[in-house]
C-alpha cells in the first residue's frame, strides 16, 4: 500500500514538473530568437566595418567576396542592420540599426562589388523575397537592386524561375513597393513577357498588390 502511495506522489510530481516546463518554452524561444538576431546583426556590423575601408584600396577586388559574404542574406537582417524599426503610433520610438547613418555608403559598396553575376543576383533576390519599402537604408538597397534588374532582366528571370509563385510575387512586390507605385509595368520590364510568361504574370500580380496596399 505504501509503495502504491509513493508511486502516485512521484508520478504526480513528474507530471506537474513537465507541465510547468513546457509552458515556459515559447517565451524562452522568442527571447532566444531575438537575441540571436541581435547578436548576428552586431557581428555583421563589425565585419562590414572592418572590411569596408579595405575595399577602396583592394587590389583587383581581393576583398570584394569577403564583403559579399559579410553582407546580409535576408531582408530581416538587412533592415535590422541598415534600416530601423518603430512602434505605433508611428514615430514614438525610433530604433535605427547599427549602420543606419552610413547605410548609403555600405549599399553603394555592395552594388559595386565584382562578383559572379548569378551568385550576386541570387543574393539580391533572396534579400528581396520578403521585403517591404522603408525610407533610407532599405530604399538604398531597393534602388540598387532595381538598377541591376533593368541591366540584366534575362538573368533575373532565369534565376527567379527556380522559385515558387509566392516567392516570385514577393520579389516583385518589393521591387514596386513605395509611396508612389507605377501605374503599369514599366517599359524596361515589358520584355519579360517574351522571356518568361510566368515571371511576367507574377510581376503584374505583384504590382497590383502594391497599388492596392498604397490605396488603403
Amino acid at each position: 500500500m505504501l509503495l502504491k502511495i509513493f508511486a502516485f506522489i512521484l508520478c504526480s510530481n513528474l507530471l506537474f514538473s513537465c507541465s510547468g516546463h513546457t509552458t515556459k518554452l515559447p517565451n524562452s524561444s522568442v527571447v532566444k530568437e531575438n537575441g540571436d538576431l541581435q547578436d548576428s546583426v552586431k557581428q555583421k556590423a563589425e565585419q562590414l566595418k572592418s572590411i569596408y575601408p579595405r575595399l577602396s584600396s583592394s587590389y583587383q577586388g581581393m576583398y570584394d567576396y569577403e564583403y559579399f559574404e559579410a553582407f546580409p542574406k535576408s531582408f530581416k537582417t538587412l533592415n535590422a542592420l541598415f534600416g530601423y524599426t518603430d512602434k505605433e503610433p508611428m514615430g514614438t520610438e525610433f530604433n535605427p540599426g547599427p549602420l543606419y547613418d552610413e547605410a548609403h555608403l555600405y549599399m553603394e559598396a555592395f552594388f559595386k562589388l565584382n562578383i559572379g553575376k548569378k551568385e550576386y543576383y541570387k543574393r539580391m533576390i533572396e534579400i528581396s523575397l520578403n521585403g517591404r519599402w522603408y525610407a533610407d537604408g532599405v530604399n538604398y538597397f531597393q534602388h540598387g537592386m532595381k538598377e541591376k534588374v533593368k541591366q540584366d532582366l534575362e538573368i533575373f528571370c532565369e534565376l527567379l524561375s527556380g522559385y515558387s509563385d509566392k516567392e516570385i510575387q514577393g520579389f516583385w512586390y518589393f521591387y514596386f513597393d513605395g509611396p508612389h507605385p507605377a501605374d503599369a509595368i514599366p517599359e524596361e520590364l515589358q520584355k519579360a513577357e517574351l522571356i518568361n510568361e510566368r515571371i511576367y504574370r507574377l510581376m503584374e500580380t505583384g504590382l497590383k498588390e502594391v497599388q492596392q496596399s498604397w490605396k488603403e
